[in-house]
């Protein structure tokens, strides 16, 4: 959430005085979760005070037993009481992205150093952090603040709301590129949207402040980069919480929708709402470039690709025509076999084919177990083993999934599938090692471009992890 204060003078009021906007003491005492609304906008008089000071809530109280007045009074609705799907909190629901399925060839360390200045400043801030250094309305051009009030917070669960996002959408964008890339990138969305944000009210009064619009322009890379991939959602309905998968296409689209609604009713403002979409606009637009630079691999599966039917002609090249075909049992072995053992041999093999063609692949590698206890010669065709093992890995079923794709590597030379283990052991395992001896022998004359490039990545980032020391536990040779 991206906060947007309007201050005002006004001569007609009792005793003007200063308080923090956000912090009122009604809101704080009856309706918590109002703080953390997709847009809070009011008007008063005087120097701010910071968020959570004892001052403020003195003040208010002593407002509400007509002591004073403040000089204040919401001039944009406070969204809080329907629920919505904006960065930070809902009176009725809260959704905030915590991990990924996404291919992370870089770890977050971008994304967390960010994470923790976002907090580190929340927790220095004083009584004039926000007049120094929150973006201005009406004061000129002021650079610094382009920079300084995207580290801006107007409360604790202003922080939360955004840091989440932050985590969730960093782990995309970031894992694609890498620290060196990302934090140049978040920085530059988080300035250029600050400088538009200016430029377009530069006759207006008021202060704004927050890390969502950066943010927004996050998500927006994230739908171009990763919109087939899935995040997993925490969620708060009411008292029930709980975690659910959901595609980046469809939990980005929906925040955008909400706040291109949101704005056609509030029109050109400073409001949450539309500062969220400046965001997403540059990070479309950088992200885009990005993309058309090759700067960033996706595979294959970008949003172009996906409307152009490119990744469908990559899934039909992966999952093909079996690279080995299953071998039938001997006529001499098949005769010795009691006929009940053969009908329920073969209804254990209809259950497992059933099982995976229904997208089951746990069901189908427990059903794969049984069947290998009393037949433990018997295989599946090399292409429903490999969709097995596809299979399993999208469901985060490590174990079982390097183990079907050994059953499919060693009888196979194919270099798709060896590069997907690859991944498996550098990027969860750790063991660089054995996926260097994995891929010293495939040419990269194999792949397109793209596969030549995640190819190099794989092996510059393996190597990098040997030259850093890791120590592997395990002695498995998967080159053989």
């Amino acid at each position: 959430m991206r906060a947007h204060h309007v201050l005002q003078n006004d001569t007609d009021r009792k005793r003007e005085v200063p308080w923090h906007p956000v912090d009122f003491h009604r809101w704080i005492t009856r309706e918590p979760l109002a703080l953390l609304a997709a847009s809070v906008d009011y008007s008063g008089t005087g120097e701010p005070c910071p968020l959570g000071h004892p001052e403020s809530r003195e003040l208010a109280k002593r407002a509400e037993m007509g002591d004073i007045r403040l000089n204040c009074r919401p001039v944009h609705p406070v969204s809080s009481r329907r629920p919505s799907l904006s960065v930070g909190g809902l009176a009725l629901m809260l959704l905030f992205p915590i991990n990924t399925d996404a291919p992370i060839y870089y770890r977050p360390v971008g994304t967390i150093a960010l994470i923790a200045l976002n907090v580190l400043v929340f927790l220095s801030a004083d009584s004039t952090t926000f007049e120094r250094y929150a973006l201005h309305y009406g004061s000129g051009w002021t650079p610094l603040q382009w920079l300084t009030s995207n580290f801006l917070h107007g409360g604790f669960l202003h922080l939360l709301g955004n840091m989440l996002f932050l985590w969730g959408f960093g782990l995309i964008v970031e894992g694609k590129l890498g620290w060196q890339k990302f934090v140049p990138l978040y920085l530059t969305l988080g300035i250029a949207e600050c400088a538009l944000e200016q430029a377009l009210f530069r006759h207006g009064e008021g202060m704004s402040f927050g890390a969502s619009s950066a943010i927004f322009g996050l998500m927006a890379i994230a739908l171009l980069w990763a919109p087939r991939n899935e995040v997993s959602i925490l969620y708060w309905i009411i008292v029930r919480p709980g975690v659910m998968e959901i595609s980046v296409l469809l939990f980005a689209g929906m925040l955008l929708v909400k706040s291109v609604i949101i704005s056609g009713f509030t029109g050109i403002s400073p409001s949450s709402e539309f500062l969220h979409l400046l965001g997403a606009l540059f990070g479309l637009l950088l992200g885009w470039l990005l993309l058309s630079r090759n700067f960033v691999d996706c595979e294959g599966w970008d949003l172009f690709s996906v409307l152009r039917g490119d990744h469908q002609r990559a899934s039909t090249t992966l999952a093909g025509a079996p690279l080995v075909e299953r071998q039938p049992a001997s006529r001499e072995r098949r005769s010795r076999r009691p006929a009940a053992s053969r009908d329920d041999a073969s209804s254990a093999e209809e259950r497992f084919f059933r099982l995976l063609k229904q997208g089951k692949p746990q069901a189908a590698w427990a059903e794969l177990t049984r069947i290998r206890v009393k037949q433990p010669h018997w295989e599946p065709p090399a292409d429903d083993l490999l969709a097995l093992a596809r299979g399993l890995r999208k469901k985060r079923e490590w174990t079982s999934a390097m183990h079907a794709y050994r059953d499919y590597v060693r009888k196979s030379a194919d270099p798709i599938a060896r590069m997907e283990v690859a991944e498996i052991l550098i990027l969860i395992l750790e063991r660089p090692r054995a996926a260097l001896k994995l891929l010293e022998d495939i040419s990269p004359s194999t792949f397109n471009s793209q596969g030549r490039h995640k190819l190099q990545q794989l092996r510059e980032r393996a190597g990098a992890m040997v030259a850093d020391g890791i120590v592997e536990l395990h002695d498995e040779n998967w080159g053989n």
